[in-house]
């Protein structure tokens, strides 16, 4: 009689256990089921190569974004419609993913659908802000839409952003806006003096050189502080372009900036710049330049044992050779139909040949003038002397200045030793007319 209450009250114990059991084991299986599914349909999805492939698969996962994705960027070939119907349904599973709407934005500007393509950009510039690349596509499909202001607006963030991605910015623009107003709307006033300098050589390169130097103009004021490696390109183009005027005034600009140091010329009027050697040459603008044919030559701008101060230019021609070299030279801006008067002290140690140095005037740019020599330097002698006068053409805008040897024509051809040159001025003796009529009163 004791017994069988404790019997019974074992059996439904154990029937609770074996009914917890079997939930348990129901439970485990359907998450295996669930996530066997969910295997089946992703590793489906980037297995599937056709349509009828995908049908049975999205059947498995019809509110699975990575699917519609899938199906949506899998197919770019075939149906447009159908494959953006499927991105789209990607963005509204799965709205916060910048993936599914960058897809889906060139696949709608893929198949000239502006408006689902703004929609696109417009998406990701809000889901991701900092990201420069967002800006620039939504800023190209507002362009091409025609909506100026959106672009512009697109763009002047993008350039906040990250400043590389001017010259991409300001051609896309050119067709809808003047280089003034391009300027205005997408260069902030307090813009770094980088992206400034790069608009103006941007324009320069693009051959709209009245607008450079318009906006070089109205921009330098502004410009404290830049490296003449930025300005650089630039102002080599108004060299080589024979813009001398404009060339000058930038010029001038990057001393005040401390860009450039040293005067251009002094209280003196010296016209030379750095002309006694005592700072490094930049090798570029109105500085001295060293030549490209090193060949046998040692060029020592900082040579010492010289006239005046701690440095010169010494030339050393190493191998007894009958070449022509022109070791260094300086552009030298200069007025028309004027006399000047170039100095120089020189000195030279054992130069075998009968034809040495010279030091030359020339106008390359408009041969308006013949070329002006002074005497050549041969053996050993010490510092002393070299004058020479000439007159400009009435195109000079600026000479070539260089120590020049010509290949020699008599006996002994061949040149090797030593040349050094310090103290290297030129002055402005006035327009050609005064100076003849001061010779005739006199």
């Amino acid at each position: 009689m004791i017994l069988r209450p404790l019997y019974t009250a074992r059996i439904d114990v154990s029937l609770r256990e074996r009914s917890r059991s079997i939930f348990f084991l129901l439970a485990i299986s359907a998450v295996a089921l669930f996530l066997a599914t969910e295997t089946l349909v992703v590793g489906g999805s980037s297995s599937f190569t056709t349509r009828s492939e995908s049908r049975w698969i999205l059947a498995l996962g019809p509110d699975n974004p990575r699917l519609e994705y899938r199906l949506g960027h899998l197919f770019s070939d075939g149906d447009p419609s159908g494959d953006i119907a499927h991105l789209l349904r990607a963005t509204d599973l799965s709205p916060y993913s910048q993936i599914y709407w960058s897809h889906l934005a060139f696949a709608c500007e893929s198949i000239g659908d502006q408006p689902c393509a703004d929609r696109g950009w417009e998406t990701l510039v809000k889901l991701c802000p900092r990201v420069p690349i967002y800006h620039w596509h939504a800023g190209e499909s507002y362009l091409r839409a025609n909506q100026l202001d959106e672009s512009v607006a697109q763009f002047r963030l993008l350039m906040d952003l990250d400043p590389k991605y001017g010259p991409q910015v300001w051609f896309a623009l050119r067709s809808a806006l003047n280089p003034d107003v391009i300027f205005q709307k997408t260069i902030a006033p307090n813009a770094d003096s980088r992206t400034k300098v790069a608009y103006v050589d941007f324009l320069s390169r693009q051959g709209d050189d009245e607008a450079a130097y318009r906006i070089w103009r109205s921009a330098a004021p502004q410009i404290h502080s830049v490296s003449f490696s930025t300005v650089q390109p630039y102002l080599e183009r108004l060299i080589a372009a024979d813009q001398i005027d404009e060339a000058v005034a930038v010029w001038r600009d990057l001393q005040r900036m401390g860009a450039v140091t040293g005067a251009s010329v002094t209280k003196d009027e010296n016209l030379i710049f750095n002309g006694d050697f005592e700072q490094d040459p930049l090798n570029a603008g109105f500085d001295w330049r060293k030549s490209d044919q090193t060949t046998y030559l040692a060029i020592d701008f900082a040579a010492p044992g010289a006239y005046h101060g701690a440095r010169c230019l010494g030339v050393n021609f190493t191998v007894n050779r009958n070449e022509a070299y022109e070791p260094a030279f300086q552009i030298v801006p200069v007025l028309p139909n004027h006399t000047y008067k170039l100095e120089a002290y020189v000195r030279s140690e054992d130069i075998t040949s009968d034809t040495g140095p010279y030091l030359r005037v020339s106008d390359p740019q408009h041969l308006s003038f013949a070329d002006a020599l002074s005497e050549t330097i041969v053996g050993t002698t010490p510092w002393h002397l070299l004058h020479l006068e000439f007159s400009t053409g009435q195109d000079a805008r600026s000479v070539r200045l260089s120590v020049w040897r010509p290949r020699g024509r008599t006996f002994p051809m061949g040149i090797s030793g030593m040349f050094w040159v310090d103290q290297v001025s030129l002055r402005d003796m006035g327009r050609i007319a005064e100076t003849v009529a001061v010779e005739g009163q006199r």
